[in-house]
């Protein structure tokens, strides 16, 4: 099987990005691997402008997740403590979806390093935000594999986290205000739910309630609570982690 490299004009502009790494606090020092360090800002595009099968940081991405979906419910669960599970989850999917990772990736000029191919160069590809928010994670990833979770936290923590500031001073979305507007997004229309009583006891008293979520005739969801409220909630919350859990 053939290993694959990296795509050329890539290790040109080794020197350039290991500055960039050390503007932000980076101990460039501690890199042991260079290809993968590389490899953290080649998007997929740029990769697919040659014939030939390049890396790009798609797997890094996938990597950078995790790592930073556990800094900040670290972060979270230390510097609340009398946040309920629910709310930290919210404040969660807040900070970590694509909206906040962009506007990161645009403040601290990661865009500007990204490796991208000439349509979207054209198309202002630096500019969006599936691109910038992947490149971010991609480079969390690689701090986290190479450098350790310490190097990838700290950096987690003085360029994300903050962000918390900010998501503290707005009302917290519930599950069902996201998965509405996903609906709307998606399908155009205002979803539906329906309830059905799922457990009753022998006095006629409604134990658990199962609820569907709807957009139009699609049925996309369902969930369940001790109450219609909780139950409606739930399949939103199962709706929108479909995608974004």
């Amino acid at each position: 099987m053939k290993m694959l490299c990296l795509p050329p004009g890539v290790k040109e502009k080794r020197e350039q990005l290991l500055r960039y790494l050390e503007r932000w606090g980076i101990d460039t020092e501690k890199i042991q691997d260079f290809e993968l360090f590389l490899c953290a800002f080649v998007h997929k595009s740029y990769a697919s402008d040659f014939k030939e099968p390049y890396l790009h940081n798609e797997r890094l991405e996938f990597v950078g997740d995790a790592a930073l979906g556990a800094v900040i419910a670290k972060a979270l669960f230390l510097n609340f403590p009398g946040m309920q599970e629910s709310t930290m989850t919210l404040y969660k999917i807040a900070l970590v979806r694509e909206e906040t990772l962009a506007e990161v990736a645009q403040k601290i000029g990661l865009n500007q390093q990204i490796f991208i191919s000439k349509g979207e160069e054209k198309n202002k590809g630096r500019e969006k935000a599936s691109i910038t928010s992947d490149a971010l994670e991609a480079l969390i990833g690689y701090l986290y594999l190479d450098m350790g979770f310490d190097v990838a936290e700290k950096f987690v923590l003085e360029n994300i986290y903050p962000k918390v500031k900010e998501i503290a001073k707005m009302p917290v979305k519930s599950y069902k205000t996201m998965a509405q507007e996903k609906v709307q997004k998606e399908y155009k229309v205002l979803p539906t739910y329906k309830n059905f009583e799922k457990e009753v006891d022998n006095k006629g008293n409604v134990l658990l309630y199962t609820a569907e979520i709807w957009a139009g005739e699609v049925h996309l969801a369902t969930g369940e609570g001790t109450n219609k409220k909780k139950a409606q909630e739930d399949a939103a919350k199962n709706y929108y982690d479909q995608d974004n859990g």
